[in-house]
């Protein structure tokens, strides 16, 4: 007599799931947030065609937006003093209320010999429409020689944008400040700022 075992497979899915926790929700979206508009880059109050040749570029996300400045510079004899003012433009989302720092780092060479002093003044931003609430600090640079180095000066606004809409979304933040050497008959000297890091990814997003 033969016997034939046949073995009986289960399936075991319905054994090892679990069922949801409807205790815990979905994720939800992350509100939309602040981004550089790539087309409102500016230069304005040029002089000594500290402007000429002016350029920008952007971070992936559009949250770092680095100009360059290679003709912004004072030099004596000939060149004691200078202006270069940019401006670039943030969009914030609409209907939502935006806190965040925005910083500029504005960076480049000073070469002065004894004697002569580079300064970097007047340096506070035009920033329009206006803001909810801001903090500004931004310092003026003041370097007596003798030096020969790279400085960074590092501004930092702090604010807040309440349910902004179609008409005050856009905010242009402008940089200002004046290059000068003195005395203007030094015998020699240097100041740029060759460089401008606009950052603004801290940032916060709450409905409001």
């Amino acid at each position: 007599m033969k016997f034939q075992l046949t073995a009986l497979l289960l399936p075991i899915t319905g054994i090892l799931a679990t069922p949801m926790d409807a205790s815990v929700s979905p994720r939800q979206p992350a509100l939309p947030r602040a981004k550089f508009n790539t087309a409102g880059f500016r230069t304005a109050d040029s002089q000594f065609g500290g402007c000429d040749g002016a350029s920008v570029t952007y971070s992936e996300d559009n949250e770092v937006a680095t100009v360059l400045l290679p003709n912004y510079f004072v030099t004596l004899p000939t060149r004691p003093a200078s202006t270069c003012h940019v401006s670039v433009i943030v969009s914030f989302p609409q209907g939502i209320c935006t806190s965040g720092t925005f910083v500029g780092r504005a960076s480049g060479l000073v070469n002065v010999p004894a004697g002569v002093t580079a300064t970097y003044t007047g340096r506070n931003y035009a920033i329009s429409p206006s803001l909810s609430s801001v903090s500004e600090t931004s310092p003026d640079g003041r370097f007596p020689g003798p030096r020969n180095e790279i400085y960074v000066l590092e501004d930092r606004i702090v604010y807040t944008l309440n349910r902004p809409d179609a008409n005050n979304r856009n905010i242009t933040f402008g940089p200002q400040g004046e290059l000068q050497l003195q005395p203007t008959n030094g015998p020699s000297g240097l100041l740029s700022n060759q460089q401008i890091i606009f950052d603004i990814r801290n940032q916060t997003q709450r409905a409001c």
